[in-house]
């Protein structure tokens, strides 16, 4: 085996969130074989549960116990930059404190997780002293929505010496841009849980189930109304569970009559439980940045069919090489947002039909092999040692030059 990496990987905080817990399984995977160092700068912002997963990988964060504390800097540095435009104050932290680190560890890689942690990093090291190579989370395709010239997107493409991205949606929407000649992308899955344990059944009704961010691009309004639309069509009792936070799930709840099997919650840090007690796992989501979701890798690996939309990553999610895994179900032409009826019929469809749900349900279990922590940890190292090597290689005659010029 070749020697160890010494990687620092950067986000900004630690949420329930996918790209979050993404980062994490990456982390504990290659904190295996490699030494890692994961800077969370704003730990206070941080979910508990979601940073202290983090195994032998050491964390390190800026002195703000309270997330009031992070507020303060954020508005000090507002104000700093009314009076000197060009002084950025939290960033000068960030590249003090990264700089500083790098003194001491000497990384051979760094990589960097979502948009405002890799303008960090590329602001900190400017100059390609230590190779940079990012993980894309959706983050492109917002550069992609907000127009020609969004905030920091030439500093990434000039610096950004390589980016890993979750599927082949993701890398076909970053060959688009206008990145460097010595620009390189490679796919490689976002894992599952490296111990993702199913949970004894405790209620028989037919279950769809969702787990996601409480934001409402994920899709919830329109599973609900799906599944009232389901419930019409099918005999056998159903329920629906919801298992997600936030305001807008909170006003969904207002609009559910107290008699319906509509099941709410709340955020969970191990969904698991959840989504042991699922028949069929929902994700009707029309989110621009939605790339390869940790929810529905959750779906296949506990062996659940999955009823999805067609963006992002997830066509591809839905495959196995024994056949379909799940069913996908179109967007609106006129609303951008997943079509109610189609997946009200996807629904009725799998609630009906047992015997392409059970056969669904085997090619998910299959499916999910592909997500291996450990083996999407070894892409991943490799790739960043073909990097490091690359660009080891292009500075050799510069080294070389200025050996010369030295002994003349």
């Amino acid at each position: 085996m070749a020697n160890p990496l010494h990687i620092l990987m950067v986000i900004p905080a630690l949420p329930v969130g996918g790209a979050e817990w993404a980062f994490v399984r990456l982390a504990n995977a290659l904190a295996t074989d490699h030494r890692v160092t994961a800077y969370v700068p704003y730990r206070c912002d941080s979910s508990p549960g979601v940073i202290n997963s983090l195994k032998n990988v050491a964390v390190r964060s800026l002195p703000l116990p309270h997330s009031l504390l992070h507020s303060l800097l954020y508005k000090l540095t507002l104000l700093l930059n009314r009076v000197a435009p060009s002084y950025d104050l939290e960033q000068q932290i960030h590249s003090w404190v990264l700089r500083s680190m790098h003194r001491i560890g000497q990384f051979d890689v760094i990589n960097p997780h979502l948009r405002s942690a890799a303008v960090m990093v590329c602001k900190a090291f400017e100059d390609p002293t230590v190779p940079i190579v990012e993980h894309d989370h959706g983050d492109y395709a917002l550069f992609r929505s907000e127009g020609n010239h969004p905030e920091g997107l030439s500093l990434l493409m000039k610096r950004i010496d390589a980016v890993v991205c979750p599927s082949r949606h993701n890398s076909k929407l970053l060959s688009t841009f206008p990145w460097h000649l010595d620009f390189q992308c490679t796919i490689i899955p976002n894992s599952m849980p490296a111990a993702i344990m199913a949970a004894p059944r405790t209620d028989p009704t037919f279950t769809f189930g969702m787990v996601a961010r409480g934001m409402k691009e994920k899709g919830w309004a329109e599973a609900i109304a799906a599944f009232r639309l389901a419930r019409h069509q099918t005999p056998k009792p159903m329920r629906l569970v919801l298992v997600g936070g936030g305001d807008h799930l909170k006003h969904l709840k207002q609009t559910v009559a107290g008699d319906e099997p509509v099941v709410f919650t709340g955020c969970l840090e191990n969904p698991a439980v959840q989504i042991s007690g699922f028949d069929v796992g929902l994700l009707p989501s029309y989110f621009a940045a939605e790339s390869l979701p940790c929810a529905i890798i959750e779906y296949l690996t506990l062996g659940k069919p999955v009823i999805a939309t067609v963006v992002g990553g997830i066509p591809d999610m839905l495959e196995s090489p024994e056949g379909p895994c799940g069913i996908l179900v179109p967007l609106e032409p006129a609303t951008g947002r997943a079509d109610v009826m189609a997946l009200a019929q996807a629904m009725t469809l799998l609630a009906q039909d047992d015997t392409l749900r059970q056969t669904m349900a085997v090619c998910a279990s299959k499916a999910s092999l592909c997500y291996d922590a450990f083996t999407c940890a070894r892409a991943c190292a490799d790739f960043f040692r073909r990097t490091q090597a690359r660009l080891q290689l292009a500075a050799a005659p510069a080294n070389r030059l200025a050996d010369t010029l030295n002994v003349i």
